[in-house]
């Protein structure tokens, strides 16, 4: 198995801050946007440059405030009230 590093290069922002007010129904809320801010040195206008010509934007991203439950194989799914 192969183990891959990378490093941050920038944070997203969204307005909602609790997993329970994420709506299950994403298309069903406009106004539900998150914004990605680059960190330096790739929050330079040559790093984004050509990306209004796309659509979409894939980023790959880690939830980090679950590294410390370390892994576990079984997902559970948020619960209200729990």
């Amino acid at each position: 198995m192969s183990v891959f590093q990378f490093e941050q290069i920038g944070v997203i922002r969204s307005p909602y801050k609790e997993k329970f007010a994420v709506p299950r129904q994403p298309g069903l809320v406009k106004s539900g946007g998150g914004e990605l801010h680059l960190l330096a040195p790739y929050n330079q206008a040559d790093a984004v440059r050509g990306l209004e010509a796309f659509s979409h934007l894939w980023v790959l991203f880690i939830f980090h405030q679950t590294m410390a439950g370390g892994w576990r194989p079984t997902v559970r799914p948020p619960r209200l009230g729990r």
